[in-house]
């Protein structure tokens, strides 16, 4: 009778079905972490050839036309640093919920312990840091590929003059930058997946 209490229906001990549970975790998570990055480069695809970006002067940022009948009611101003409010509502919420994803199903149905959630809070940062990155990269990648012909920065890479190198500095490397943020954004990105993959067998 003991037996039978401590074995679901499968055959496997309560302790097998948990370390079966936590390997298809594992690939929760690993699943999660690429979903996120895929959406981030797509995102930068959309932004760069289909949001009209103020840097290219076409966009909702101010538009140089002659045409005084030209409709500017689309025109905006950055609400936060460089950020236009389409960085924050979509794209940032949605990273967000994409990041997280893991934990939002801990909290919601409280299937694993606090250890677990620990695991998806981290997971949920580091997601969150490397899609913000590759998202910000993929938008200079796509200029540096396929530029649109109206960019005057068609076919370069990071440049010491774009926002991207404007706040922590940069690395020459010639032809392109690094800016310095992606620098501390890979450290922290590397030290929150650490954290979210260390000891993830543990049962508690």
């Amino acid at each position: 009778m003991g037996k039978v209490d401590h074995e679901d229906h499968s055959g496997l001990s309560k302790r097998d079905h948990i370390k079966e549970h936590l390997g298809a975790r594992k690939i929760e998570f690993i699943s999660t972490a690429i979903i996120c990055a895929v959406f981030a480069v797509s995102f930068a695809h959309l932004e760069y050839y289909y949001i009209k970006d103020p840097a290219l002067q076409i966009s909702n940022g101010q538009v140089v036309v002659t045409d005084d009948n030209f409709d500017r009611s689309r025109e905006t101003e950055p609400i936060l640093g460089n950020m236009y409010q389409y960085h924050l509502f979509p794209m940032l919420f949605i990273f967000v919920l994409i990041s997280f994803a893991a934990l939002w199903d801990d909290m919601m149905f409280k299937l694993l312990g606090r250890h677990k959630r620990v695991k998806a809070a981290f997971l949920g940062i580091a997601n969150l840091i490397t899609a913000i990155l590759v998202e910000d990269f993929a938008w200079f990648a796509n200029r540096f590929a396929v530029p649109l012909e109206s960019d005057p920065k068609g076919g370069q890479l990071m440049q010491a003059s774009d926002w991207t190198s404007m706040h922590l500095g940069y690395i020459d490397l010639g032809s392109f930058v690094f800016p310095g943020w992606y620098l501390l954004a890979l450290a922290l990105a590397t030290l929150a997946y650490y954290g979210a993959f260390r000891r993830h067998d543990r049962l508690r």
